[in-house]
């Protein structure tokens, strides 16, 4: 009876254990952008989440900004990001409310490998695209790299609350929010020793 019980237990543990992993890998990386060039004009936000999920072998972006905030400019000035290693065949597809810009500086937050561009202000309050390249992505964090400023995004910021004459200004990522896949390969890992380790002791104490 006991033996049955463990199994049972040991099998429990083993599926919350891939579960955890699981979810994990699918769950979505999120980034909030957080730190104004220009507080007078934008305010002190926050401005916009940044959410980027591996979708087979490229990356789906969505960005939104946070209510009163809208995001604008053309010929690439309305969001930038960075890529982790090659970038030979990139392409910036599915674009909704923005069109695929070139690289360039966005304001203090420095350089940009690649940006998308929208409209003149007030903008939009939401954009999405896909990223995919030549080798493929393996996982979504492959779109999280810092430039030599020590930002991984930034976009142009429009806040209809600002003074009349400075309403618009940039922003650029704080800490990344979610998650911690190393953690949660931890726990599930963790989970798959311990279940065997019950194992082992409950065998050894017959």
């Amino acid at each position: 009876m006991k033996m049955q019980y463990l199994k049972k237990l040991t099998l429990s543990l083993a599926v919350f254990a891939l579960m955890a992993i699981a979810t994990t890998v699918a769950k979505a990386d999120s980034v909030q952008l957080t730190v104004p060039n220009d507080p007078s004009a934008i305010g002190s936000g926050p401005y916009a989440n940044v959410t980027y999920v591996l979708n087979g072998n490229s990356i789906d972006v969505t960005v939104t900004a946070i209510s009163p905030y809208t995001m604008f400019g053309t010929g690439g000035g309305m969001f930038g990001f960075n890529v982790v290693g090659d970038t030979t065949g990139l392409i910036i597809s599915n674009t909704v409310n923005c069109t695929a810009g070139v690289g360039q500086n966005m304001s203090t937050f420095g350089n940009f490998e690649f940006t998308v561009a929208g409209t003149t202000p007030p903008g939009v309050s939401s954009f999405s695209f896909t990223v995919s390249r030549n080798i493929g992505f393996s996982s979504a964090s492959d779109l999280y790299e810092d430039n030599d400023k020590g930002y991984a995004f930034a976009a142009h910021i429009y806040n209809p609350d600002g003074p009349v004459d400075a309403r618009s200004g940039f922003a650029g990522n704080g800490p990344t929010s979610v998650p911690e896949p190393a953690s949660m390969i931890l726990l599930g890992t963790g989970l798959v020793g311990i279940a065997g380790g019950l194992r082992r002791r409950f065998k050894n104490n017959r």
